[in-house]
């Protein structure tokens, strides 16, 4: 039954990856929709459920089902040990936080699941390259709509900013669209369509520019670079009819960058931010003195601090004292008054107080850190982990403990929330995949160096130039085997999904995104261990060959 049924997952796992991919787009349509009618939770489900049929999936066609039972294993039982501590310190939602974990988890079991498929199903990377081709025509497609209907959706909807259709998170997408293009264009350069090729390209960077985020608008650069970079390592002097017009769109957005939807972003941004700069140093002239002087008065003060961790000299304290009352008082205001930042930090100044607050930011009165909501979220759930002891920080609070009045304080960095919701032991594990993945690459580039070498006629007698020559000729020709375009275009989407878990956030924690990065990741591995499974046996036989006609 079970091997039956195998068969018949593993004769359709191309089709069923390429609807995967597909209807990644439409669900998130699903999703705007339904939250402009109130609640996403059937679409929530929907991603939800799909995670369990992949799961499910991977599991029956794959040959080593003990991997997949060590994984859910250990999954449950760090899970079991992190509830365990939330009930000892009072749990506030089981049910948010079990969200959470499966939205955390999500991106290792695609990328488990996903590196099966491509182990047991033919053309899955055929099928995943065309599903992101067609993915890309339907974010124009549903970009373009709404505009062409006089519904116009923004990326900065209040800033009435960049292009954005019917998709509800506009960080999100944009890391889509950042994930997707590498693996787009290596598509259409791969069927050998030069006109596909260059209306991909156009169809990618457009979109991008368009779109408005930082992200979107330097991940251009960093796309075009890299696929010109690589069409010359591959193609040597016939490179130009691919790489000429990648460098050529460069141009264009660089001469244009101050027409586009980001630069323009920015200079609202620091229009605000001159304004609220105005207010501080009115704040600070009617409640402590200018601004000058209440930056002398923090430097006294953490001078006075490091004194103080030096020599416990009792004289030293009262001077502290009194320079933090000095600062407290010129500052009160800045952090509660409506007109400048009360509104902003209310939720923060009744969970944890005022003063607080106040040294987490490190008494700043820049407009640039107390406006970035970014920052806030950072600073909330650093505070909150500062509370907890030391069971709860080897594995992680609940998601509850950075919700207050209904305002999420959740962090959009991905790594840094991993590491407060999961803890020393969860971070640690979680990083492993990380770890095995950057070992995989490492020593996939090392066979291919070994066997550029192997290759080069080793010079018997020569001198060491000859030597050096050899060595350099070996390692050329290696680098050239390892990075060939399909390497570099799965590469890219890669790293720039790791860049933006970092910076930008909204990829390892929302289901929509972290499908995007597990099959960058699966993909990635694919090329370094298995595609590389025969070369390395080939080269352990001729290494021990080697040792054994050198062996008396």
């Amino acid at each position: 039954m079970i091997k039956s049924v195998k068969e018949a997952v593993c004769k359709r796992l191309s089709l069923l990856v390429f609807i995967l991919i597909v209807m990644q787009p439409l669900l998130d349509v699903l999703s705007f929709f339904l939250g402009e009618m109130g609640s996403n939770a059937l679409s929530t489900l929907l991603r939800f459920g799909l995670l369990a049929v992949v799961a499910l999936l991977g599991f029956i066609v794959s040959g080593k089902k003990r991997l997949y039972i060590v994984f859910y294993a250990a999954a449950g039982v760090f899970w079991a040990l992190h509830m365990a501590n939330c009930f000892r310190i009072g749990y506030q939602s089981m049910v948010q936080d079990a969200a959470n974990f499966l939205r955390i988890v999500s991106f290792l079991v695609f990328t488990l699941s996903l590196i099966t498929f491509f182990r047991q199903g033919r053309q899955v990377r055929r099928a995943i390259l065309l599903g992101f081709g067609v993915n890309f025509g339907l974010f124009w497609l549903f970009t373009l709509l709404p505009w062409v209907l006089g519904m116009p959706q923004y990326t900065y909807d209040k800033l009435f900013v960049g292009m954005m259709g019917w998709f509800s998170i506009p960080n999100a997408q944009s890391t889509i669209l950042v994930l997707t293009a590498p693996f787009a264009i290596y598509w259409a350069y791969h069927t050998r369509k030069y006109p596909l090729f260059l209306i991909m390209c156009l169809l990618c960077f457009s979109m991008m520019f368009v779109t408005g985020t930082k992200l979107t608008f330097y991940s251009i650069f960093i796309i075009a670079g890299a696929y010109a970079f690589l069409f010359a390592l591959q193609q040597g002097k016939s490179c130009l009819r691919y790489s000429l017009p990648l460098l050529g769109m460069m141009v264009l957005v660089f001469v244009f960058r101050h027409q586009s939807p980001m630069d323009l972003r920015e200079q609202m941004s620091a229009y605000s931010r001159d304004l609220y700069n105005q207010k501080v140093e009115q704040s600070l002239q009617k409640n402590g003195g200018d601004k000058e002087a209440l930056e002398e008065a923090q430097k006294k003060a953490q001078s006075s601090t490091k004194d103080k961790e030096k020599d416990k000299d009792k004289k030293k304290q009262p001077v502290a004292e009194r320079t933090m009352e000095q600062i407290h008082k010129g500052l009160f205001y800045v952090y509660t008054d409506s007109e400048t930042y009360g509104d902003f930090f209310k939720d923060m100044n009744e969970r944890f107080g005022v003063y607080r607050v106040m040294d987490a930011y490190r008494y700043s009165t820049s407009s640039g850190v107390l406006s970035d909501f970014r920052v806030m979220k950072s600073l909330f759930s650093q505070m909150v982990w500062e509370e907890k002891d030391f069971a709860t920080r080897l594995l992680g609070y609940e998601y509850s403990e950075v919700v207050v009045g209904g305002t999420i304080y959740d962090l959009e960095n991905d790594f840094p929330a991993i590491y407060y919701f999961f803890g020393y032991i969860g971070f640690a594990l979680y990083m492993l995949v990380f770890v095995y993945i950057a070992f995989a690459i490492i020593r996939a580039f090392l066979l291919d160096v070994a066997w550029g070498l192997k290759a080069a006629p080793f010079p018997r007698e020569g001198d060491r130039k000859a030597k050096c020559l050899w060595g350099a000729k070996g390692f050329w020709q290696g680098f050239r085997q390892f990075l060939t375009v399909e390497m570099g275009a799965a590469g890219m989407s890669f790293l720039l999904a790791i860049i933006a878990a970092q910076i930008s956030g909204y990829v390892l924690r929302r289901p929509n995104v972290t499908i995007y990065f597990a099959v960058s990741a699966a993909y990635l591995f694919h090329l370094c261990v298995d595609m590389r499974r025969e070369s390395l046996s080939a080269l352990r036989k001729a290494v021990l060959a080697k040792i054994s006609r050198n062996t008396p």
